[in-house]
């Protein structure tokens, strides 16, 4: 009796086992990568964020072969996500990929994601003029001048609180925010600009709102 319990258990750990196996090597196999090009033997990875100091549309190379979004790409000019994109070296660490007419910020992968946005991404600092449940006005105070909308941000600007870093009893409010600074990263497209309109600023993608 007592062998025939042992041979039991015995079994079941190698079902156990196996499954185990199996379970790994269905998840290594699912696993997709993000966005991912490589140039000149570094590989960068998709930041998420657009680049609003590209001045030159004058790409320095061109992603040529790909690999599907289960790898890292492994050859130069290569990617994740498909080829015949532009790209441009940029800063240490960064280059701009020109993704449907937009060049995006790529960060090497060997550097340490800090959470922080980079500084070519579109910002500008604000004072809140008035604030809903759902949304802020605000009212442009600061803008870098490399930046191409330093012009274009010249009457209120409507922002969701999607991704508003305030929050109050571990939920999103705009409670107490009229008359506070606040610095807001953005993407896209810059809407509603004409100064005769009454029409306030939309901005396409807001990617944080910070308070100062």
């Amino acid at each position: 009796m007592k062998k025939s319990i042992l041979i039991l258990m015995a079994a079941i750990m190698v079902v156990f086992t196996a499954c185990s196996k199996s379970d790994t090597k269905t998840s290594e196999v699912d696993k997709t990568y993000p966005p991912m090009v490589k140039v000149d033997g570094t590989t960068y990875t998709d930041t998420g964020y657009e680049n609003a100091m590209v001045t030159c549309g004058t790409a320095d190379g061109e992603i040529k072969t790909s690999v599907d979004g289960k790898s890292m790409p492994e050859n130069n000019d290569e990617s994740n996500f498909g080829t015949g994109y532009g790209y441009q070296v940029w800063e240490k660490g960064y280059i701009n990929v020109e993704i449907e007419g937009r060049w995006i910020l790529f960060r090497d992968v060997e550097l340490k994601d800090d959470g922080q946005i980079p500084k070519w991404v579109a910002h500008f600092t604000a004072k809140v003029i008035n604030t809903e449940e759902d949304s802020i006005m605000v009212e442009a105070t600061e803008i870098e001048d490399g930046f191409y909308f330093k012009d274009l941000l010249t009457k209120p600007i409507s922002l969701s609180i999607e991704n508003l870093k305030n929050e109050k009893d571990g939920k999103t409010t705009t409670e107490g925010l009229e008359g506070k600074t606040v610095e807001v990263y953005f993407g896209g497209e810059i809407k509603n600009t004409e100064p005769e309109s009454s029409v306030p600023i939309n901005l396409e993608k807001i990617y944080r709102i910070e308070v100062k």
